[in-house]
């Protein structure tokens, strides 16, 4: 699904432009799209990076989310796309430095930049809101991963008993290593979950490999793995996300490996909508388009002068998000992503996605 909001276009100009040109405000309530952006005057400017990642249509979505509650509040908002890019990642905060936000929201898939990015925010003194991988000094909004992988695992697990009987030859990890504790967590308890449910699967069947938490990336890696076990019928895969699964997936069709073979991803964002893949048995949904729902609890103290303590890890996190495993028909009932975004950015201050769809 490809998102096509006008504010898109303006996004897909990309940093590079936007050093020239300046940066694009959009949908202030009082100032126009390219009017002058933070710091000149009391009125609080959220700046927001989004991921700009390929196929993660969600991250793009989260900027919308935050405009819109920003605009409910009467501030002014900023934003970029990191483009799923490490040094377009960095320029931005350059940029947000120097337009003088007074905070910054932001998901950063590579997280390898963050070390740098943080020490400019710290010199700057912008505190920064980051949505599912940690920094330290950086408020952590983000999921329980922990629970969420075991749950997922636990889930697909109990398919792979109903529906094998625990014949399984082969248990796929698509892993994205340079999330670090996060990838631990979804990716390692979710086979582990797997392991609990069905403890008769061989030591020697569980496999790993790197899919980078990107589609594309998965389905050209996960064909090795495939090659490398060529009598595994009964495949069962998890992963760091619905990205990173569905490429173990959809590289299984393009093998003719399919015919059985089940996956549940992690955070929902390829369960929903009208082309699902039918091997992605389920997933846990984070409802990440509404991740700024959770954040604008922490963003609305620091506006008011009264910033909370900083809680910047996983373990411990500022807000944390409720995870919600749902199967691939219970994900069907679930309005499409579009309809979500809308309902979320009109709904009560508090209220989450969870609250409004999570029905389990």
């Amino acid at each position: 699904m490809t998102h096509h909001s006008p504010r898109t276009a303006l996004r897909l100009l990309g940093a590079g432009v936007a050093l020239v040109a300046g940066i694009s405000m959009v949908g202030c309530a009082d100032q126009p799209a390219g009017g002058s952006a933070g710091g000149d005057d009391d009125t609080f400017t959220l700046g927001f990076a989004v991921g700009g990642q390929a196929d993660a249509d969600w991250q793009d979505y989260q900027g919308d989310v935050a405009q819109a509650l920003a605009e409910q509040r009467g501030w002014k908002y900023v934003e970029l796309s990191n483009d799923g890019d490490e040094a377009t990642a960095v320029k931005n905060a350059d940029l947000f430095v120097q337009q003088g936000v007074d905070a910054v929201m932001m998901f950063n898939g590579r997280p390898e930049a963050n070390p740098v990015i943080a020490k400019k925010y710290k010199d700057a003194d912008i505190p920064v809101i980051t949505f599912d991988i940690a920094q330290e000094g950086w408020y952590f909004v983000g999921i329980d991963n922990a629970a969420a992988g075991t749950e997922g695992g636990t889930a697909l697990g109990e398919l792979a008993k109903s529906e094998w009987d625990c014949d399984v030859d082969l248990v796929i990890s698509a892993q994205g290593t340079a999330a670090g504790q996060i990838d631990t967590w979804r990716t390692g308890n979710a086979a582990t979950a797997v392991g609990e449910v069905c403890p008769d699967i061989p030591e020697d069947a569980y496999v790993a490999y790197e899919a980078d938490g990107n589609l594309t990336t998965s389905l050209q890696n996960a064909p090795g793995v495939f090659a490398a076990h060529p009598d595994a019928e009964n495949i069962l895969v998890v992963g760091l996300n619905d990205q990173a699964v569905v490429g173990a997936l959809q590289a299984a069709t393009q093998l003719g490996r399919d015919a059985h073979i089940m996956g549940w991803g992690q955070d929902g964002g390829l369960i929903t909508g009208d082309n699902v893949d039918p091997n992605l048995a389920g997933s846990v949904m984070y409802f990440l388009e509404g991740y700024a729902a959770y954040a604008f609890e922490i963003a609305d103290a620091i506006a008011a002068g009264d910033p909370p303590a900083v809680k910047d890890s996983g373990d411990d996190a500022a807000v944390s998000v409720q995870p919600c495993a749902v199967t691939q028909e219970q994900a069907a009932a679930i309005p499409g992503i579009e309809e979500r975004v809308a309902a979320i950015s009109e709904a009560d201050e508090g209220t989450t996605l969870y609250d409004l769809y999570c029905k389990n």
